[in-house]
């Protein structure tokens, strides 16, 4: 009953935490009933089961996502991920079993943290999933993804769990190890606040438009007279923004149809607005001959720069050729197209030229727009920029850099959605735009030693690294 207790609570505050429902502060605590069951006395075959119970609970969350397409993909790693809960939780058993209170405390952290990146790194979906992404609610805890990304937000999750269900087993050994775990997490809370409080300077007024009346229109039109009342709509759109003091406008994923022989007469209405308003203007659109899904750059000195999407989404737009350049326009501006920022790796290609701006063109489906929007706020954080994400069938979301909303509103089902917000421009690229994904390598190395030294049964070798003699087991 314990264990299925157990499962059942991880498995409610998984869901809740990662999905729709959006209780953020829930992830902090979904792991603890597990790794409370695993330093118990429990046969380990019921902590495996109350493992992967609770990750497919979890995960349920999805089957409220449109996502039916897609399951031949999440399926596999679902299966995938749930495995690697259970070595993750058996990994810190094990470690408490051989090693000190310490060594425990960092052994499923890395562990889990080394298995969401590595897995991540090939994984289809980008980092779709991580539960890094579910703090996005709370910027004052995604801060120290500014130091070492995302993957440090998912490693303080999971030390937190770990540091309460230690000190819920109340063994006056662990003391000094949950001291650490706690004073790690407060420093991480002080560091997220003080980044709050910076002074922002450099105020741009931007806009995101969606028009999902325009975008029917564009995926019905198949002539250059339909294609030029599209792109006639949007920029009458644009000039109202434009009106109201926007000098950065974006538009949606697709939002406008293109005929590559005649992109040149399609693309009239918006050069022309840009060089009446001073207003830059990243514009989606798609072609179907070749099948393109591209963004185009357009300034008010006429200048035009294309940009190919480089992650089309598996299945749904194979027809697509991934595009290979990058999305820097200079003068601290790039954009970049929805599932590009699914990939941190993608941005960080861009990040250290001086990112302050980020236009993405972004299109949902519907329920998911927060879950797959908040991806792309974590990629300003990490690397320095502010963002404007108009998303058809999903959100129009304006942040800041330290992924703040500036702005943001739920399109309307027809007709025109418009943001215009005063956005700081950020900072420019972060020590992870430097360093990279330097931090979680350095978990995989971490969690590589704490095996080494438990398969060793190296508890007093181990202590020389991991433990002060006041720690020490006796």
């Amino acid at each position: 009953m314990i264990a299925i207790f157990v499962a059942l609570a991880s498995g409610v505050m998984f869901y809740l935490s990662q999905g729709p429902d959006n209780v953020w502060c829930l992830a902090w605590f979904a792991p603890v009933p597990l790794l409370w069951l695993a330093y118990g006395k429990r046969p380990i075959w019921q902590v495996m089961a109350a493992s992967v119970v609770a990750f497919l609970a979890g995960a349920g969350y999805l089957l409220r996502l449109s996502y039916a397409p897609l399951l031949f993909i999440l399926i596999p790693v679902l299966v995938l991920y749930a495995a690697q809960l259970c070595i993750a939780v058996w990994f810190a058993r094990f470690v408490q079993n051989r090693l000190t209170p310490l060594a425990t405390l960092f052994a499923f952290p890395t562990c889990w943290t080394t298995f969401e990146f590595l897995t991540e790194l090939a994984a289809p979906n980008g980092t779709n999933g991580s539960w890094a992404y579910s703090q996005m609610s709370a910027p004052a805890l995604i801060q120290s993804a500014s130091l070492f990304g995302m993957y440090a937000v998912t490693f303080l999750i999971c030390l937190s769990a770990n540091t309460l269900a230690m000190a819920l087993r109340a063994r006056r050994e662990v003391f000094v190890a949950i001291s650490v775990g706690a004073a790690i997490c407060m420093a991480n809370v002080a560091f997220g606040f003080m980044r709050l409080t910076m002074p922002q300077h450099d105020i741009m007024r931007v806009a995101g438009i969606v028009d999902e009346t325009a975008v029917a229109n564009s995926w019905r039109s198949h002539s250059l007279p339909d294609d030029v009342k599209v792109t006639e709509t949007y920029a009458g759109e644009i000039r109202q923004a434009a009106l109201e003091g926007a000098t950065f406008v974006v538009t949606p994923e697709g939002g406008m149809a293109s005929i590559p022989e005649v992109q040149n007469a399609i693309v009239v209405p918006l050069t022309a607005v840009s060089t009446q308003t001073g207003v830059q203007i990243i514009a989606g659109f798609h072609s179907d001959t070749p099948a393109a899904d591209f963004a185009l750059s357009i300034t008010p000195d006429g200048a035009i720069q294309r940009y190919d999407k480089r992650h089309p989404v598996p299945g749904l737009e194979s027809r697509y050729t991934p595009g290979n350049a990058s999305g820097w326009l200079g003068r601290g501006r790039a954009m970049e197209i929805c599932m590009d920022m699914d990939f941190p790796y993608t941005i960080r290609g861009d990040a250290p030229r001086g990112v302050r701006m980020m236009g993405v063109p972004g299109g949902d489906f519907g329920v998911d727009g927060w879950l797959h929007g908040r991806l792309a706020v974590m990629r300003g954080v990490e690397n320095g920029f502010a963002l404007v994400r108009p998303a058809h069938h999903g959100l129009v979301i304006v942040s800041d850099a330290q992924g703040r909303l500036v702005a943001v509103k739920k399109d309307a089902p027809a007709g025109l959605t418009m943001v215009v917000a005063d956005l700081p421009l950020g900072p420019g690229p972060t020590l992870y735009a430097r360093i990279g994904n330097a931090f979680a390598w350095l978990c995989a190395a971490a969690a590589l030693t704490l095996a080494a030294f438990s398969m060793l049964g190296r508890r007093k070798a181990a202590s020389v690294i991991l433990t002060s003699p006041l720690t020490r087991q006796t």
